[in-house]
């Protein structure tokens, strides 16, 4: 399934907006599998928070990027259709305008069009997941393309990148190679069965999945949504105050794992805490600041320095407890 919106720029300050689907008449639906936000510029960031029949989304574009291209969706949400669906099964989706709210850089409003729509079940084509989906892939490696009805005479387009090879291996699988190195990440993918003309349309990503859980239910509910940018050297803020706190989320697109140091520093400059956190391979990690620093108080004055020696996806959150709300804070190069 996919969710497209097309919008004007948005501000730094994150936004928020609500998808829902009828529980009563999506039970054709499994449960949400990857989430991915696109901006021409790689900038933005966001979260998702997941509840039963709803997303709620809290997103920042801080280069104002996002929505300027017409042929990418602002995000996209990967949900499977359950083998026992029956051709022609309908779900409403809704866009909830008291959730919706989109701001340009100088802090006004943009008029909203709200447009609901409907998944219908039909079909014999899809695409589920691309592997590798994201990052720079090096010419001759293998991508795997994975999903359904596919045939030895399909036809298959990847955006702006010529396929050195297309081999079909199966009705759930066709591996292609590329050319030249390509940077998968939000590249369009269309399959196209010759025989009836019908064509399925993917945009990649690299899906990763949760390392553990925190132990704070509204951090566990919350997707993170990284930008496109890395970072071997970040700083973050911590707040805690009243029904406010902070959160760190970390994601290894890598095949290696990798060790995270996270320092926190008091506001005179003083280690309060250090801790390593090992970032097993295609995994992210969504914590509260809490949990992570037992025994010493990550909240306002003090400073959170994290290092890796492989650049990689950072995203501060900031959760309410009170509105239950998490929001995206972007890292920042200085203390």
């Amino acid at each position: 399934m996919r969710v497209r919106e097309s919008v004007p720029a948005v501000a730094v300050k994150p936004e928020q907006g609500d998808l829902q689907w009828a529980d009563s008449d999506a039970n054709f639906l499994g449960p949400v599998q990857g989430i991915h936000l696109f901006s021409p510029s790689g900038d933005a960031s966001g979260t998702a928070l997941l509840s039963k029949g709803a997303a709620h989304f809290s997103l920042t574009s801080p280069l104002s990027s996002m929505g300027n291209a017409i042929d990418y969706p602002v995000l996209t949400i990967a949900m499977p259709v359950k083998p026992t669906a029956k051709a022609g099964q309908t779900a409403s989706l809704a866009l909830d305008p008291s959730f919706s709210r989109w701001v340009d850089p100088n802090g006004q409003d943009y008029p909203l069009l709200l447009t609901n729509g409907t998944l219908t079940v039909g079909g014999t084509l899809s695409i589920s997941n691309i592997v590798p989906g994201g990052g720079v892939v090096p010419a001759g490696t293998k991508i795997a393309i994975t999903g359904m009805g596919f045939t030895p005479d399909f036809k298959i387009q990847v955006n702006d990148a010529s396929l050195a090879t297309q081999k079909y291996v199966s009705a759930n699988e066709i591996d292609v190679t590329l050319a030249a190195d390509t940077n998968m990440t939000s590249r369009r993918i269309r399959i196209v069965n010759p025989s009836t003309n019908e064509r399925v349309t993917y945009y990649s990503y690299q899906r990763t999945t949760a390392m553990g859980k925190s132990t704070h239910a509204l951090i566990a509910s919350a997707v993170p949504l990284f930008a496109g940018t890395t970072w071997s050297l970040a700083y973050f803020r911590p707040i805690l105050n009243g029904s406010q706190y902070s959160g760190l989320a970390l994601e290894n697109p890598t095949a290696q794992t990798v060790k995270v140091r996270l320092q926190l520093y008091g506001s005179n400059g003083t280690l309060l805490k250090a801790k390593t956190v090992s970032l097993l391979p295609n995994k992210k990690f969504s914590r509260d600041l809490v949990e992570l620093f037992t025994g010493v108080v990550p909240g306002n004055g003090t400073s959170l320095k994290v290092t890796s020696p492989v650049a990689i996806p950072m995203l501060g959150l900031l959760g309410d407890d009170a509105l239950g709300t998490v929001d995206p804070v972007d890292p920042s190069p200085n203390p």
